[in-house]
């Protein structure tokens, strides 16, 4: 357990500012990337497109609840469809044209066929490693402080090494 976890408008706040910091820098790499047999180079990303899809990846997440590596199998395999029923929720309540750019945004975003679509994806991996380390430095004990009882599942007494593990693919 984490003492006072962040919240998802937490999270897409700071995954929001570190877009705005990623497509604000001028990029030195000469290099380009391959996405779906197409060629882009970095500088080439659309910072607005990106900004606005790191600010809103995860408001499904509001009515679809934040589903973990952590959840039941039966959670975690109902994912999809419960955040496509939330994004066409919330795409009814805002209206449109601004829901359906929030609903093409999010579906975007969860198929990485965009190159902005990636980049968020990486921000967002990127935010929770950070925030993982951030839990870790505030609130870990150091070995010897700590007594007998261990609860592993309590970032005080035992490192967040299996939510680190959950990002090493990414």
């Amino acid at each position: 357990q984490v003492p006072l976890p962040e919240s998802d408008a937490d999270h897409m706040h700071r995954c929001s500012m570190m877009a705005m910091l990623v497509t604000n820098q001028s990029v030195k790499s000469e290099d380009d990337y391959t996405l779906n047999n197409e060629r882009f180079h970095p500088s080439n990303i659309d910072g607005n497109k990106l900004l606005r899809m790191a600010l809103t990846h995860d408001l499904c997440e509001s009515l679809a609840g934040d589903i973990t590596p952590f959840c039941s199998a039966h959670e975690i395999s109902s994912k999809q469809d419960k955040e496509h029923a939330a994004m066409e929720q919330i795409r009814s309540v805002v209206g449109d044209p601004l829901g359906q750019e929030l609903f093409d945004l999010w579906k975007e975003y969860e198929e990485l066929k965009t190159p902005e679509a990636i980049y968020c994806k990486d921000i967002d991996k990127f935010e929770m490693v950070m925030q993982a380390y951030e839990y870790e430095k505030m609130h870990l004990k150091h070995k010897d402080d700590c007594d007998n009882n261990v609860d592993e599942n309590d970032v005080c007494h035992a490192p967040m090494r299996t939510f680190f593990r959950t990002t090493n693919s990414s």
